[in-house]
C-alpha cells in the first residue's frame, strides 16, 4: 500500500476456544493468524490476555475492505494455509476511526464484563 492510497485501521480481537488443548491452539493458530491478516494489510500486534486466549492486533487496509471482509479472511482456509480460526472462537473486527481511540477503554471493559477477555 502506498502512503497516498486511502486506509482504514481495524482493530481485531479474537478470543480462542478454552479447550484442554488452548496452549497447542495458540501456538497452531497465531502464525496462520498473523499470515491471514498479512494478506490483507499491514499488521501490528496490539496486545494479548495473560493466558493467550486472547490476542488485538491493529490491521491498516485498503479503504475498500469491509470488516465482513476480514472477518471472512479469518474464517476461510487457503490452499496454502489453514483457516486460523476453528468453530468456538470469536472475533470482533472494529474500525477505528477519529474520536473511536477514546472509546476503546469502554470496549474492552465491556468484553472483560461479558468474559470475552481474560
Amino acid at each position: 500500500m502506498t502512503e497516498d492510497e486511502d486506509f482504514i485501521p481495524y482493530l481485531v480481537l479474537v478470543c480462542f476456544d478454552r479447550g484442554t488443548d488452548l496452549r497447542d491452539r495458540i501456538e497452531e493458530s497465531l502464525p496462520l493468524l498473523l499470515e491471514a491478516l498479512k494478506e490483507i494489510g499491514n499488521v501490528q500486534p496490539a496486545m494479548s490476555s495473560y493466558d493467550g486466549s486472547a490476542v488485538s492486533y491493529l490491521v491498516s487496509t485498503s479503504a475498500a475492505v469491509q470488516p465482513s471482509q476480514v472477518l471472512e479472511q479469518l474464517k476461510s482456509p487457503k490452499s496454502r494455509r489453514a483457516s486460523p480460526l476453528k468453530t468456538h472462537d470469536r472475533v470482533l473486527v472494529i474500525s477505528v476511526g477519529p474520536g473511536l481511540a477514546q472509546r476503546m477503554e469502554r470496549v474492552a471493559d465491556w468484553l472483560s464484563e461479558h468474559g470475552l477477555l481474560a
